[in-house]
């Protein structure tokens, strides 16, 4: 049986690991010196973020149980975010659907109100509150008390009237239809008596 030469298994070796296949392949880096100078500019900044982060959570990671209080305040302040476009939304989604940005100018407000009675005695208090808030602004306009634009919203048309009734109006309208607050009995009967009060305040004068 031939032996084999250890020197020259060894050499044979060599020259298979030195080979383009067991070798690291080093890509070309064109960008290197390019994304270094941008991590040299943006670093102040980075820095300066990190020192004043560390400044603001630092007291209140140095606290017994720090990590959990920052996780709340986290939590609180998502949650507090997502509510406010939330609300956004589906005062965007209300005001889309209709005709003009806040109310229908074309509807028929005396339909408007008999849609609320209905919506009132099944028990959806908050339909019957924008609806009685749409047929008061449509006698508004119709009794050229009020002006109404694409872009108007319920505070500027509380402004145009200028009365302390109409801004309570607006107040619970934009509660209940924007904000999500459940309407109540009294939304209701304050809806009721108060347009008849805003209304009958313009044929006095």
């Amino acid at each position: 049986m031939a032996v084999a030469d250890p020197g020259a298994a060894r050499q044979r070796a060599e020259e298979i690991l030195g080979g383009d296949k067991f070798q690291e392949q080093r890509l070309p880096r064109p960008f290197k010196g390019l994304l270094e100078w941008l991590a040299d500019l943006v670093r102040p900044v980075t820095d300066a973020v990190g020192r004043w982060l560390s400044r603001v959570f630092g007291p209140i990671l140095d606290l017994p149980g720090g990590r959990f209080i920052l996780l709340f305040l986290v939590l609180a302040a998502s949650s507090g975010l997502i509510w406010w476009l939330a609300s956004r939304r589906s005062r965007s989604a209300v005001a889309s659907g209709t005709g003009h940005h806040l109310v229908d100018a074309s509807a028929d407000p005396a339909e408007l109100e008999r849609r609320a009675d209905l919506a009132e005695r099944d028990g959806d208090m908050a339909t019957a509150v924008r609806l009685r808030f749409e047929a008061g602004l449509i006698r508004l306009v119709r009794s050229d008390r009020l002006d109404l634009r694409i872009d108007t919203t319920a505070e500027a048309a509380a402004r145009q009237v200028a009365d302390p009734t109409m801004d309570r109006l607006t107040i619970d309208f934009e509660e209940v239809t924007y904000g999500g607050r459940p309407a109540r009995a009294d939304d209701l009967e304050r809806a009721r008596s108060g347009w008849r009060e805003v209304l009958a305040s313009g044929r006095r004068s």
